[in-house]
């Protein structure tokens, strides 16, 4: 993996790694969707109806509603099995595996569309799941990774605060800055078209011992959206790409 990303804490063993979102989807993660997100990932991948579209670490799995609401056949990969006995529960005709992102079972160019919604960062080895992604994606295929900056404003502003970027609800996660994430796809097997900002408003559980900024950063972000946040100083990234090659699983 490139050195240049930051990690903060990677889980030991895949069943650590289950075990960890097994008992955040129990809890706060059980009950999150990011319904803007996912559509305007979908807009930015352009589908088509009549597309295969795969979603890798799907969670709850609403995002292939969304995407069957488009005309795609949709499916989901995710390692934890509380998450997908939930999503089974909202929906039971959704196409959902249990499985490793690391690991997909499917035959090469099987998707024309893949999506990978702020969970890469969470594997064990990210690279290898890069390289998944690309794998199964047909050669005219597009998949839309998103990713955590580094470098997000309110990470700069902990950093002069306390030292260390803000702590995150995660067990297991890493960050970059947006060239360090290109970079990373494109050593495995990606080209970046596009990479588009995603921000959010400052969460209460962050305003202890931020005062005055956690209410100024929350002011801009009700009146004005993301619209005054520089691309590289976004909370996250996505990119948005194309297969370089065909590549094989190790």
């Amino acid at each position: 993996m490139n050195t240049d990303i930051t990690t903060q804490k990677v889980a030991a063993s895949a069943e650590d790694l289950k075990a960890s979102y097994d008992a955040l989807y129990r809890g706060w993660l059980g009950e999150h969707h990011n319904l803007g997100q996912v559509k305007k990932m979908l807009s930015w991948l352009e589908v088509q109806p009549g597309g295969k579209l795969l979603d890798v670490a799907c969670g709850l799995g609403y995002s292939l509603d969304m995407a069957q609401a488009r005309g795609l056949t949709a499916h989901g990969i995710d390692i934890s099995q509380v998450a997908l006995r939930k999503s089974k529960a909202e929906n039971a005709a959704r196409r959902l595996v249990h499985g490793n992102g690391e690991h997909l079972p499917w035959a090469e160019d099987s998707f024309d569309y893949v999506l990978c919604l702020g969970s890469l960062e969470h594997f064990i080895h990210p690279e290898v799941g890069t390289r998944e992604i690309a794998r199964v994606l047909k050669p005219d295929g597009k998949a839309a990774i998103m990713l955590p900056n580094s470098h997000h404003i309110q990470a700069i502003y902990n950093v002069y605060k306390t030292g260390s970027i803000l702590p995150e609800l995660q067990d297991y996660e890493r960050f970059a800055t947006r060239v360090e994430w290109q970079h990373f796809l494109e050593e495995n097997g990606f080209k970046v078209i596009s990479v588009h900002k995603y921000n959010v408003g400052f969460a209460r559980v962050f305003k202890k011992g931020r005062g005055l900024f956690w209410y100024l950063f929350n002011i801009l972000f009700k009146l004005f959206g993301d619209t005054w946040i520089p691309l590289n100083l976004s909370f996250a990234l996505t990119f948005v790409c194309r297969a370089r090659e065909q590549v094989t699983r190790d």
